[in-house]
This record gives structure tokens, C-alpha cells and sequence, in this order.
């Protein structure tokens, strides 16, 4: 079965078309299934609560705050656990010109990834009701970021440890002297090139990737900020939440409160 554009299975509880992307979200009910089936565009998937069983010509588990691309009529059958899923889907309403005008290189098959900030604050801002030009712009920022987690082949060997240790273990404290010494670079050189080749400064890639886990953490369970906040490596809530709506301009109690009540 092949789905139009924008058209997926569950319960559809927003949807909104601006001038490059469509977005919806969608809900599905515990332990629900979904047969084989496809979709005329390419598209990613944030999963923004629960899990599922992905099938196709592979077998994966997709977990809470996972986000996928998948390639037009790439077929694949799902099955969601006893939590269910809440899903936010984003399509290219021109592909072919979206790629071409901006240059960018997407990938051939299907692709996964730990969920980017840029996608919850699509995520709060598309809950929320924000205008229409700014949904569009949320939309190619968490576009770009994808992407570029895509193609950071490029990145200079030591850039790219330090991000892929900093990804997969966000409450590790990063010391820039055993840096200096691992790398056999100086500390100002490691402060100055990661900038250089990021687009961010060390201290804010730490704390950007730590909220990320925390925004997981928020939709997740319903613990209280301040250990949300000391479970995610800030040290103390008020530290928590400045960063955090530096980030989403909202409180974490008001995200939380938007997207799941």
C-alpha cells in the first residue's frame, strides 16, 4: 500500500502546510499495528513518545526520541508497544527543488538518529500554534540539523570524537585538559577549531545535547524538574531552566504541559 502525501496511519492531531514543508503529528494506541506500507515522498519521523517494532527488509526497534528518514516507498510495517507513539512527521513539499536550492545531499536509504533540539522546538511550536512563516523556518532548522548529523563525515577525526562522546554519553564530564592530552592539541586550538568547524562553541554543543536528553526525559516520565534537571547535568534547576528557554522560549513544566497535558 502506497500512502499520499501527507497521509499516515493513526490518529492525526495536527497538520499544517507551509510554504516548503508538510507536518503533521500522529497518535497511535498501545500495542497497535500497522501493515506494510509505503510513502510516495521522503519524510522524517521524530518519535516523540513510546516505541515500535519497525519491519522491512531489516528488523529495528525504534525508542523514544529516535528520529528517522526514510526514502520515498520505502516499505516497512510497525508495531507499537504498550505505550504507544506520538509521532511528528515532516515532508519536502518540492523535493527535488528543496535539495537543489539548498544545496544538500540527503541520504539514499533509511537513516536514524538521536532526536536534534531543533525538532521540539518544531515539536512545542507546532502544538502551540505559532504562525504558519515561523513553523516553516522551525521546519528547515531541523531540517539542516538532521542532515548535517548526516553528512558530518567531513569533520575533522578529533571534532568528530569529541561530538560522537559527547552524543552517547551527555552527563560525561568533558575535561579539556585529557582532551589536550588525547588529542596531543592544544586546549585553546580544541576551544577554537570545534567553533570553527560546528558552528557552536564546546560549552554550548554540551549543553545543547543535554537538553536534548532532558527534553526526552520531560515527555518521557513524570518526574519533577529539579531532578530532571540534575539527572540531565545541569547543577541546579534555575541553571536548568534558563538554558532551556534560551533554547525553546518556554518553562519545561510549559513544554511538557503542550505537547502531552
Amino acid at each position: 500500500m502506497n500512502l499520499k502525501e501527507n497521509q499516515y496511519f493513526g490518529i492525526t492531531t495536527e497538520s499544517l502546510r507551509t510554504e516548503n514543508f508538510t507536518i503533521s503529528m500522529t497518535n497511535h494506541s498501545a500495542n497497535s499495528t500497522i501493515s506494510l506500507h509505503a510513502h510516495n515522498k521522503p519524510y522524517l519521523c521524530l518519535l516523540a513518545y513510546g516505541s515500535y517494532k519497525e519491519e522491512s527488509n531489516i528488523i529495528d526497534v525504534i525508542s523514544q526520541g529516535e528520529v528517522l528518514y526514510r526514502v520515498a516507498n520505502y516499505e516497512h510495517s510497525n508495531s507499537f508497544s504498550n505505550k504507544g507513539g506520538l509521532c511528528l512527521n515532516i515532508e519536502m513539499n518540492d523535493y527535488e527543488q528543496f535539495i537543489t536550492l539548498n544545496e544538500l545531499h540527503l541520504p539514499n536509504k533509511l537513516s536514524k538518529q538521536k532526536a536534534v533540539i531543533e525538532l521540539y522546538k518544531l515539536l512545542y511550536g507546532l502544538k502551540h500554534g505559532l504562525p504558519n512563516d515561523i513553523i516553516n523556518i522551525y521546519c528547515y532548522e531541523s531540517m539542516i540539523a538532521v542532515i548535517n548529523i548526516f553528512n558530518s563525515k567531513g569533520d575533522l577525526n578529533w571534532v568528530k570524537k569529541v561530538k560522537e562522546r559527547i552524543n552517547d554519553n551527555p552527563l560525561e564530564t568533558i575535561s579539556l585538559d585529557k582532551l589536550s592530552i588525547e588529542f596531543s592539541l592544544h586546549p585553546n586550538y580544541i576551544v577554537r577549531k570545534f567553533k570553527e568547524i560546528t558552528g557552536f562553541k564546546l560549552s554550548e554543543y554540551l549543553t545543547k545535547i543535554r537538553l536534548e536528553f532532558a527534553m526526552k526525559c520531560l515527555l518521557s516520565n513524570e518526574e519533577n524538574i529539579t531532578s530532571i534537571a540534575l539527572e540531565s547535568g545541569f547543577y541546579d534547576q534555575s541553571h536548568f531552566i534558563k538554558n532551556f528557554k534560551k533554547y525553546i522560549d518556554a518553562t519545561p513544566n510549559h513544554f511538557r504541559k503542550v505537547i502531552i497535558g
